[in-house]
């Protein structure tokens, strides 16, 4: 879980005048007592030594109730479960605007339990800082910058064993499970937290090795360890480009990418390009907050993904034929249940995704008689 809290912070202190300890104390806009946590580490070299009392000049408005988590941190604050994540005030970004400059934010972050990434950037603040009472080294930075790393690399492997996506969610009694769902449950849970960490490693220099740190991509690493002692200069398509489910598929990559370019699933594909422009994009957030829109792509979500995995588990040499009957008949029975759906969604979205669910359920039952008996 990740928790942006920014707009509800008034003012705060970070002072880490004391070696190997940040005091942090936080100040909300509903005026109640000050947020006091105590975490072992340091700031990074910028604030190391320093205390930095600042003024959150883009504060939000009270809200009618503070969110659950702030009471949570609240009653955590004494039992130590804190630990500290990047604290610096030299955070680079591209301003939003059309100057397109870069300017230095304050980045506070922390984990609690390692579940919970808590998160403020502020750009505009108004901030009193102290002489440093003690200076960081460039190695002790550098360590202090590995052991946030490997904190955030906590994090995101405690959120990745407790994710259930629609992999594991749509497993049942009509849907027995295979290896492959649960491989794909963890690529799925990769893909759903990545985008926070590529936000933060996207723009630095050499970020995509952090982030392949710490989304635990250790072949990747090998892979590029290899070639920089081989002298060859990064590859820029590595660089720059996003990453993908297969990229989180490893050492199954092969296996992925060629059921995805399977007939069957260029089908799937095709329905859900049809979902996406018809369901998600023109009906809006309203109907997918809607108990009815909700159900139809939880339910949708389901059939692409353990099709995909049944299409993998036929990859394999001597696969259950039982198995893969018994999976693809159960998702036969859901497309059924799903075209039933298609009457509570709006009228223009009807034609098109009958159309395609009645193509796709014509080509699994054509799938289902390759499977031998």
């Amino acid at each position: 879980m990740l928790a942006t809290i920014s707009p509800l912070i008034v003012r705060g202190v970070i002072d880490n005048t004391l070696q190997e300890l940040i005091d942090l104390r936080l100040w909300f806009t509903d005026g109640s007592e000050p947020l006091h946590l105590r975490m072992r580490g340091n700031c990074l070299r910028d604030i190391a030594g320093c205390r930095l009392e600042f003024t959150n000049c883009a504060a939000g408005s009270p809200p009618a109730a503070m969110p659950a988590l702030i009471e949570e941190l609240r009653g955590f604050a004494a039992s130590g479960h804190f630990t500290a994540g990047d604290i610096t005030f030299s955070r680079r970004v591209l301003e939003k605007d059309n100057r397109h400059g870069i300017s230095n934010i304050l980045y506070i972050e922390f984990f609690l339990n390692d579940t919970v990434r808590i998160l403020m950037e502020f750009s505009a603040v108004s901030y009193e800082l102290s002489l440093p009472q003690w200076e960081q080294s460039w190695e002790g930075d550098n360590l202090q910058s590995l052991m946030n790393m490997e904190a955030l690399r906590a994090h995101v492997q405690a959120n990745i064993s407790q994710y259930r996506g629609p992999a594991m969610a749509g497993l049942g009694e009509d849907m027995p499970p295979c290896d492959w769902d649960y491989r794909l449950n963890k690529a799925e849970a990769c893909m759903a937290i990545y985008p926070s960490i590529h936000e933060k490693y996207g723009p630095v220099p050499g970020g995509y090795l952090s982030a392949a740190f710490v989304m635990n991509r250790t072949h990747f690493l090998g892979q590029e360890a290899a070639e920089e002692e081989a002298n060859m200069p990064p590859d820029p398509e590595v660089i720059d480009r996003d990453w993908e489910v297969v990229d989180f598929m490893e050492p199954y990559e092969k296996e992925v990418s060629a059921a995805m370019h399977h007939p069957l699933f260029e089908e799937a594909s095709r329905m859900t390009a049809i979902v996406q422009e018809h369901i998600i994009k023109r009906q809006g957030e309203q109907l997918r907050q809607s108990t009815e829109g909700t159900a139809f792509l939880s339910l949708y979500a389901s059939i692409v993904t353990h099709l995909l995995g049944t299409i993998l588990l036929t990859g394999e040499q001597n696969y259950s034929h039982t198995l893969a009957a018994q999976r693809m008949e159960a998702l036969c029975k859901r497309l059924s249940v799903l075209a039933q759906m298609l009457d509570v969604l709006p009228k223009e979205c009807r034609p098109a995704l009958q159309e395609a669910a009645e193509s796709f359920m014509k080509n699994m039952r054509l799938f289902i008689a390759t499977i031998p008996g």
